[in-house]
């Protein structure tokens, strides 16, 4: 594995941003009626890579917190009363509903470059999503040099929340919303003490609210990953064998793309990028040179 030059050091964002099966970025829920007094949320995993050959994750619940007394078009609420530790669980507004999921392990790097599968999805009741709780287990491995290792949750937490606000909803129709996860392995994994841990972070977006970066880089097998980059956001892509790469839940703003050459292949710097929300911007054929 080639080690990440420093420039990569901060490994910021790119929970894509998983679960089995790989279905397009175009899927839509089940089309069954809505019952009255619900409304249905469909959760979809990507992955945001880091240089592993894979990353296989215990996927085993997925929960979902909603506000009776608010709705999602309502002002977003992200202090305190809204965090881990404050939780108003005995509050009549506030429930917490169970989505339907096919628990079991799942490599999110088949998740990356546009890829996503549906992860869970079922009816919850009427009112604004809050928050989304995500449990693992403990069967979590990765593969580094052709060598798989345990992949060990830190302070052995098999959970993570995930806060909601009503721009990472996609809504489809009225009462049928959609969520975007993508699962940041640069911020979650370290290697420490000779041993790779893990502490899940999740970025939500919706396609609606941010843009896109995709291109295709020659020569093929002469490159490293790939960031996009500005004084707010940082997203990696790992382009597949034919150099192939995509960039999904950026922020509208101008970016800068960065693409690590490898092999005796120069880096190459792409400036001026503008990002643009619910667009994909296309930056064609780049050609690497020695």
């Amino acid at each position: 594995m080639k080690n990440l030059p420093g420039r990569f050091a901060p490994l910021l964002t790119v929970f894509a941003g998983a679960l089995l099966f790989l279905y397009s970025c175009q899927k839509e829920a089940n089309l069954d009626a809505i019952p009255e007094g619900k409304a249905r949320l469909s959760v979809y995993l990507t992955d945001g890579p880091l240089d592993f050959q894979h990353v296989w994750i215990d996927i085993q619940s997925i929960a979902v917190k909603v506000d009776t007394c608010r709705r999602n078009h309502d002002a977003d609420v992200d202090g305190p009363g809204c965090d881990d530790d404050h939780d108003s669980l005995s509050s009549h507004c506030e429930y917490w509903d169970t989505l339907s999921i096919n628990p079991g392990v799942y490599d999110l790097l088949a998740l990356r470059n546009g890829v996503d599968t549906l992860l869970a999805s079922g009816f919850i009741i009427n009112g604004k999503i809050e928050r989304i709780k995500f449990t693992l287990g403990t069967n979590n491995s990765i593969m580094v040099d052709s060598v798989t290792q345990p992949l060990h949750l830190v302070n052995n937490q098999d959970f993570v929340f995930v806060n909601v606000g009503h721009e990472h909803l996609d809504s489809l129709s009225a009462g049928n919303f959609q969520l975007y996860l993508d699962f940041d392995l640069a911020r979650s994994i370290r290697y420490t003490g000779g041993q790779y841990w893990l502490k899940p972070y999740l970025k939500p977006f919706g396609r609606h609210s941010t843009g896109e970066i995709e291109g295709k880089v020659r020569p093929v097998h002469f490159h490293g990953l790939i960031k996009a980059y500005n004084d707010t956001d940082t997203a990696f892509a790992s382009p597949w064998s034919e150099g192939e790469f995509k960039i999904r839940g950026l922020r509208p703003g101008t970016y800068n793309v960065f693409i690590d050459g490898i092999n005796g292949y120069q880096d190459t710097l792409i400036t001026n990028i503008d990002v643009q929300r619910g667009r994909d911007t296309q930056l064609g054929l780049i050609q690497l040179h020695q």
